[in-house]
């Protein structure tokens, strides 16, 4: 993209810009400030990525305006043009524009349509899009602006000028001294799409700037994001936490008039929740709406206001957030449901549309049909959150501890970006990361502990077997009687068998391994073995689910997200280095949720005794004694 810079002149006092189109620039000027305005233009045209670092150090000192005479302004812009490294600094050219000069114009005036203006600013509602992506909202909204020209240019450029939207460059650029290098210049690029760095950069010739320019890696996929690439951020609708709610201080609290007096309870019945879920609930809804004493601190932060929901595999964490949905969409809120992974979009997708009947609910995936449509709720994957900015007035995050999202910066700036801020994010997760569990414990992190299941039982502790490598019983095809035994006792209760391995290469030979012996024994089970690289993975599940298949062994792929009844559990090799703490507490989570077998079987099979399965009991245990201490078991458990 190109632009061209300009200064204007109101009351004597001079502020830079950039254009993509100067004649919708002048006429704005003129028409709102008459003969108060000034232009002073600057040709020829740049590239994007160079006017913006161009614009930064002229509004840095912009005071050299004031005095300045034609000839010593054009020496300057000219200096900071050669500063910023642009090889044609000395053709720059200056052109005055008053109000007569642009009267006297005899070229045709920027004339747009006002609907077609506001439908523009609608699409582009809470969107942050590269320029062949807001081609594509145009056309799936069925706005015709005439391809990428002077009209498409004009729209654009004055909804920037009205703050209806922003236009920004893809990369931003830091300057900054190096203090390890004698305090020389030196320059960052920053990802304004996804919050990449300089190490995800890579540069190639660039027909926009004329010379070498970087491109971001880490979103690629989602299309090449350039240091000369526009980006339209749209500004998002009314601010829903903030019109509906006054805050005032009272000592320590912030107190929610008229918000405060709602009967919060009433919000919470039509759900059917259990105690503990209904509890979790109320918090959470306390602190959305402000009564809560770290809303104070928060809110003063001027960034969208977290809180964690710390609940147990199989607590019902999807039911929990309905009355946080409920309460906002209510009040002509928008929110966003994101979760790591597309199937569990599609398994949302019914609950939700069935929970919230009166209201649109959008799904988004790679591929998704819906991809330009706007809903109240909108339920997407994680990668798909770097197409919004700052709407959603709540923003729910489901599972932060999995991949995708788990030690990935780019997706934790792009959930950051996507709420208002002052909007309220909500987190969920049974297994916290390191960061966000010592915050919460801290109590730097408002949350709420949900410590049990839905049916009122402990959770299942896991066992620990002391048996030697995988390997080796593959190896020697054979299977420790401490082992087996317990395999026997499972299948003969009638339970199904999640069998987790480490690696995708152990899967098939222990598959091989567990019929041979199973067949020894006289028992006639069927095993299968499934993986990330099944093409019939979600077959399998499913069979899985109907007691088509018996023993299923898998590896981490199947940790979360499927709930089977009467199932136990067996981690082989569970001091391997890719089962930590989390991975052993959700595998551990399959067994035991259903109300009619509560305490299914979980056994952690090793050779050593690592501080990720320590961690993982230790883990367990402690959330069943926070449940026992709030009575939420059963009489006797």
């Amino acid at each position: 993209m190109k632009v061209q810079l300009y200064a204007v002149c109101l009351n004597k006092e001079w502020k830079w810009h950039f254009t993509i189109h100067l004649m919708t620039d002048i006429q704005y000027w003129f028409e709102q400030y008459a003969a108060d305005a000034g232009l002073v233009v600057f040709e020829p045209f740049i590239s994007f990525g160079q006017g913006v670092r161009m614009l930064r150090k002229l509004n840095d000192a912009s005071s050299v305006l004031a005095s300045a005479n034609d000839e010593r302004m054009l020496q300057f812009f000219r200096q900071v043009a050669k500063d910023c490294g642009l090889q044609s600094s000395d053709t720059f050219e200056m052109k005055k524009v008053s109000m007569e000069t642009w009267k006297q114009d005899t070229r045709p005036r920027v004339t747009l349509d006002s609907q077609l203006y506001a439908k523009l600013v609608t699409a582009c509602s809470g969107r942050s899009l590269l320029i062949e992506e807001f081609e594509q909202l145009l056309e799936a909204s069925g706005i015709e602006l005439g391809g990428v020209g002077e009209v498409f240019q004009s729209y654009l450029q004055l909804a920037h000028l009205n703050g209806d939207i922003t236009l920004e460059t893809a990369l931003r650029m830091e300057e900054f001294r190096d203090w390890r290098r004698m305090f020389s210049e030196k320059m960052t690029y920053c990802c304004n799409r996804c919050g990449s760095v300089d190490e995800q950069m890579y540069w190639t010739a660039c027909q926009h700037c004329g010379q070498d320019c970087p491109y971001c890696e880490a979103c690629l996929t989602m299309g090449r994001a350039r240091s000369c690439s526009l980006l339209i951020l749209g500004r998002a609708a009314r601010d829903v936490f903030e019109v509906n709610s006054t805050y005032s201080k009272r000592g320590q609290k912030f107190v929610v008039k008229g918000s405060a007096q709602e009967n919060l309870q009433a919000s919470i019945e039509p759900w059917g929740l259990s105690e503990a879920q209904a509890r979790a609930s109320l918090e959470g809804l306390r602190f959305i709406i402000g009564e809560n004493e770290l809303v104070e601190r928060a809110s003063l932060a001027q960034a969208p206001r977290r809180f964690l929901i710390w609940a147990v595999t199989g607590a019902g964490k999807t039911e929990m957030i309905f009355p946080f949905v409920h309460h906002t969409v209510a009040r002509g809120g928008r929110v966003l449901i994101a979760t790591p992974r597309k199937d569990v979009v599609l398994e949302l997708q019914p609950r939700i549309a069935r929970a919230f009947s009166g209201h649109s609910v959008v799904t988004l995936y790679g591929g998704s049909e819906q991809r330009w449509e706007q809903g109240q709720i909108t339920i997407a994957t994680t990668h798909q959150l770097m197409r919004f900015y700052e709407a959603f007035d709540l923003v729910i995050i489901d599972e932060i501890d999995a991949f995708p999202y788990h030690n990935n910066p780019m997706l934790t700036y792009a959930a950051a970006k996507v709420c208002k801020p002052s909007g309220v994010n909500i987190l969920l997760s049974a297994t916290p990361p390191k960061t966000i569990r010592q915050a919460a414990e801290r109590g730097q992190l408002p949350h709420v502990r949900v410590p049990v299941r839905f049916h009122r039982n402990p959770l299942p502790v896991p066992q620990l077997i002391a048996v030697s490598s995988l390997s080796k019983f593959i190896q020697f095809r054979n299977l420790p009687n401490s082992l087996f035994s317990r395999l026997l006792a499972s299948v003969d209760r009638g339970a199904q068998l999640f069998i987790f391995v480490p690696n995708i290469r152990l899967v098939e030979p222990t598959v091989n391994l567990l019929r041979a012996k199973l067949s020894q024994a006289g028992i006639t089970v069927s095993v299968e073995g499934t993986s990330s690289k099944d093409p019939t993975r979600v077959e399998k599940v499913q069979r899985f689910r109907n007691r088509d298949i018996r023993l299923l062994v898998t590896t981490t792929i199947l940790e979360r997200g499927v709930t089977v009844p009467k199932s136990d559990v067996f981690i082989l090799e569970a001091d391997s280095k890719l089962f930590d703490e989390a991975a052993l507490v959700q595998m551990a989570g399959r067994a035991g949720r259903s109300k009619d077998d509560p305490a299914g079987m979980v056994y952690f099979a090793a050779k050593e005794i690592t501080h990720s399965q320590k961690e993982a009991v230790r883990q367990i245990r402690k959330m069943n004694r926070i449940a026992r201490k709030q009575g939420y078991f059963e009489r006797g458990k």
